[in-house]
């Protein structure tokens, strides 16, 4: 793990040891689920006081990215201060706004994607693809079809090289999913859908954005049927 940065005294210590934290945790170096150094610890690291290390670690338990278990330690509950926030405000609004928004986000991954992907890229999108293939052609249920589905289009997030376009998509669809698998199964809508997946994938990897945004938007309504049925 790269050590930890000092903070420069120009700014309110306990935000900049908030920032440096959080930096760790979206880097992976303390993973979701691990407990991070003891407070002792962080103020060596840090060169900094108890109550400044305890006022950021505060501040992070309040966005959720750091859980307190009392006696026991501080463990890290998300790498995203983004999740919760998001998730929580999703969860008010109904299943198709969420869906119109998350269509609008597909459309301009397509599109980004089909402009800059290289080919490795391109290979990973037709792993996937291929996965997705065996899936619609064994799966007995939207639960064992579905991740399939939804790892195609993170690997064209990923493909788009924006990280905060990924972060918000997963965000989305991570809220928009139980919609989807709580709906009846349909094989024949998986089906019918491969054929679009494959053309979505052989624009991204040919370079061609208008015929992504194009078939993306309608997957898009492929998806929206099999959630309100």
């Amino acid at each position: 793990m790269a050590e930890l940065a000092k903070p420069v005294r120009n700014a309110t210590l306990s935000q900049q040891i908030a920032d440096e934290l959080r930096s760790r945790i979206v880097a992976g170096d303390w993973p979701v689920g691990t407990k991070i150094p003891a407070e002792p610890e962080l103020m060596a690291m840090l060169g900094v006081s108890r109550s400044t290390v305890r006022e950021a670690l505060r501040s992070l338990v309040h966005t959720r990215m750091l859980e307190a278990r009392a006696g026991d330690g501080t463990y890290v509950r998300s790498d995203s201060a983004l999740e919760f926030a998001l998730l929580e405000r999703i969860e008010q609004a109904e299943v198709r706004d969420v869906l119109e928004i998350r269509a609008m986000l597909e459309q301009h991954t397509a599109r980004l994607a089909a402009q800059r992907c290289t080919p490795a890229d391109a290979r990973q999108l037709r792993a996937l693809l291929e996965n997705l293939e065996q899936a619609t052609a064994q799966a007995k249920s939207l639960d064992e079809w579905l991740p399939a589905a939804i790892a195609l289009f993170h690997g064209m997030t990923a493909t788009t090289g924006n990280p905060l376009l990924a972060e918000l998509y997963h965000h989305l669809d991570t809220a928009t999913s139980q919609d989807l698998t709580d709906a009846a199964w349909r094989h024949d809508i998986a089906t019918k859908s491969l054929p679009l997946q494959r053309t979505l994938i052989d624009a991204v990897t040919g370079n061609d954005p208008d015929r992504a945004e194009h078939t993306v938007r309608q997957l898009g309504l492929v998806f929206l049927l099999t959630a309100e049925q």
